[in-house]
């Protein structure tokens, strides 16, 4: 459907847009490649892990009924270590076994070395033992027919090192967004040139290559387009036909060069709305044409930092099959001054959140201005403070969203 030019609640936006990206195909992976990726379908396992009971402890495989505190066993010669098959255990006596090592058939508990008093060949148990106690049982880690990994599951290592532990050597997983950034205005020049009067390092391009990076996203290409129509919807198009999601920054106000949104309707893309009601960020538009995607930023580059994180990022994990596609989100302590939203428009701030004793902290940043980049670069979250008339002061509750959990300390 069409865009009207009404402004779109915030999180009505959001939903928007998530609804609008289906997870993308799957794709098998070994699992060295697999780490941050998000599992395409369940894995189940096809066989107990581990297939037979293992000792706990450092001590002695005994039968249970034979090691009641004062008994006093002999010792069977050998070792009970991981990687070798012990024999079997008569009456009465006990083995010598080291933590992880395979139970000697007939033994059902393990008496930790430090409750023992070894001499020669026999050792007195100064603390008895029940049946099982201090032995894994086989399948304790996974029985077949048991779920490894759920399907949505951001993969993690210890997730890959349950898959491996289980004989997976491989794991579907969604497809990575491909992704191209295109850059409007004539004004940008590429970073290592020195801008003349009037001009800008093109910062967006990186900080959105580098964002989209983080987030899973597979960056095809950043292009710096100038501000003509023609080269607009030259680099649109092709940029469309390749891609997964497109990401554009600039042209997408009401201005005289503001071309993007009215070519981008002329290519065929349904836009789902064209302002958000929000702040900053507000020309953001968000729409679909065959099997691609456009977000369409402001090219401030603070605005598009937060769009970026606000509207990009539930897309884009959409698309790579994550179900919480939505940045975190905590309830803070509100430090450094009042804010407040304009009625009607969600004001995204830019905050330092910390941990102190009583929970988290959000510190509002001095300088909101939507035009400068070390507003974003000092933040690891936004205070999203709801479209209402409500102000908020020192010490009240706001609600946060997470940028970077590393840096939240």
């Amino acid at each position: 459907m069409n865009a009207t030019h009404a402004l779109m609640p915030f999180a009505d936006a959001q939903r928007a847009i998530v609804d609008a990206c289906e997870p993308l195909g799957a794709e098998c992976v070994p699992l060295a490649r697999a780490r941050g990726r998000i599992a395409a379908s369940d894995v189940i396992a096809t066989e107990v892990l581990v297939p037979y009971d293992r000792s706990a402890m450092d001590g002695f495989a005994v039968r249970a009924r034979d090691a009641a505190t004062g008994a006093t066993l002999r010792v069977e010669p050998g070792f009970a270590a991981a990687g070798t098959h012990p024999p079997a255990l008569a009456p009465g006596t006990a083995m010598a076994i080291a933590t992880g090592a395979p139970m000697p058939r007939d033994a059902d508990a393990v008496v930790p070395i430090e409750n023992t008093v070894q001499a020669g060949a026999y050792i007195s148990v100064s603390e008895g033992v029940g049946p099982g106690e201090h032995v894994f049982p086989a399948g304790e880690d996974a029985m077949p027919g048991q779920c490894l990994v759920a399907r949505g599951t951001r993969l993690r290592a210890a997730d890959l090192g349950a898959l491996a532990a289980s004989g997976n050597v491989s794991v579907s997983v969604h497809l990575r967004p491909r992704v191209t950034v295109l850059c409007t205005g004539d004004e940008l020049v590429p970073i290592e040139q020195a801008p003349g009067y009037g001009q800008i390092r093109n910062s967006n391009g990186v900080t959105l290559a580098h964002g989209i990076a983080a987030l899973g996203g597979q960056v095809l290409a950043v292009h710096r387009v100038a501000d003509t129509e023609r080269a607009v919807a030259l680099a649109l198009a092709q940029a469309l036909a390749t891609s997964d999601l497109v990401v554009t920054t600039g042209g997408a106000s009401v201005g005289k060069r503001d071309y993007v949104k009215a070519i981008a309707r002329e290519l065929g893309v349904a836009l789902l709305f064209d302002t958000v009601a929000m702040r900053p960020s507000k020309p953001t538009a968000f729409g679909t044409v065959d099997f691609a995607r456009l977000a369409i930023l402001p090219g401030n580059p603070a605005a598009a930092y937060v769009a970026l994180h606000e509207l990009v990022r539930p897309g884009l994990l959409a698309l790579a099959g994550d179900p919480m596609p939505l940045m975190p989100r905590v309830t803070a302590r509100l430090r450094g001054g009042a804010v407040r939203a304009k009625p009607g428009r969600t004001f995204c701030a830019f905050a330092r959140v910390t941990i102190a004793s009583g929970g988290f902290e959000a510190t509002l940043l001095d300088n909101q201005c939507s035009s400068l980049t070390q507003s974003a670069a000092a933040a690891n979250g936004f205070i999203v403070v709801p479209d209402i008339a409500a102000q908020y002061r020192d010490g009240d509750p706001v609600t946060v969203d997470i940028i970077d959990w590393a840096t939240v300390r």
